[in-house]
């Protein structure tokens, strides 16, 4: 049976989680409202008795902000998108950064890496590992998502819109193996299931990033293209 420590200690990783994509929802919609329910689950992980049920409450808490701050995100970023194109005319690329979002994939790649590594020696968890692991794989999930737009002007609708359901699906996958990690305290489990995360955001970027590459290689539109 876990202590309230170590209830509380989980809480704060998940919310740690949490806060970037509290912050991208916040900006999308400058409301609190998004916030009420994850935060009232993470209270709830921390007063029920049954560990399992906390832990599901953790999850589901961190499940709901992520859906939460992508739809925040997609409904802003359309309606930027339909008033730049009322506004400007056709656009198709409305600043995307191939160069950045490699900056982000690399850097997130090492920091997953370093925290992996950092949290091989023994049964306690250690925070900074986690903090470097975590920020990592956020960094990394943000530089390889592609807005909706670009999916479509590079690859078309029909192919866009399953292209949208791999990059949503990689990225549940990843952060739930993460979360279920954190619940081990074999050091070898946890570094097992941290090397596993890798293989999502990997089929991520087989499945989304080399048809955008090789789309922009072929030039299938007048405009030069910023992935």
């Amino acid at each position: 049976m876990p202590s309230f420590g170590e209830k509380l200690l989980a809480a704060a990783i998940f919310l740690a989680l949490e806060v970037p994509l509290g912050a991208i929802t916040y900006r999308a919609t400058r409301r609190v409202r998004p916030f009420m329910v994850p935060a009232v689950l993470l209270v709830l992980a921390v007063l029920v008795p049954d560990p399992s049920w906390g832990g599901l409450l953790l999850l589901v808490s961190l499940f709901t902000m992520f859906g939460q701050a992508i739809a925040a995100r997609t409904r802003k970023t359309v309606a930027d998108e339909r008033r730049q194109l009322a506004a400007q005319g056709p656009s198709p690329w409305l600043g995307q950064s191939r160069r950045s979002s490699l900056t982000l994939i690399a850097v997130g790649v090492v920091s997953m890496l370093v925290g992996t590594a950092g949290d091989t020696s023994g049964s306690k968890i250690n925070l900074i590992a986690i903090l470097f692991f975590y920020a990592g794989s956020i960094m990394l999930g943000i530089g390889l998502f592609r807005r909706h737009t670009v999916l479509v002007l590079y690859l078309g609708q029909r192919r866009a819109r399953w292209l949208e359901v791999i990059q949503v699906s990689t990225a549940f996958v990843a952060y739930g193996l993460a979360a279920f990690g954190e619940f081990s305290h074999d050091p070898g489990q946890r570094l097992a299931v941290r090397l596993l995360c890798f293989i999502p955001f990997g089929l991520h970027f087989l499945f989304v990033w080399i048809p955008l590459i090789k789309a922009q290689e072929h030039s299938l539109l007048a405009e030069r293209p910023l992935v």
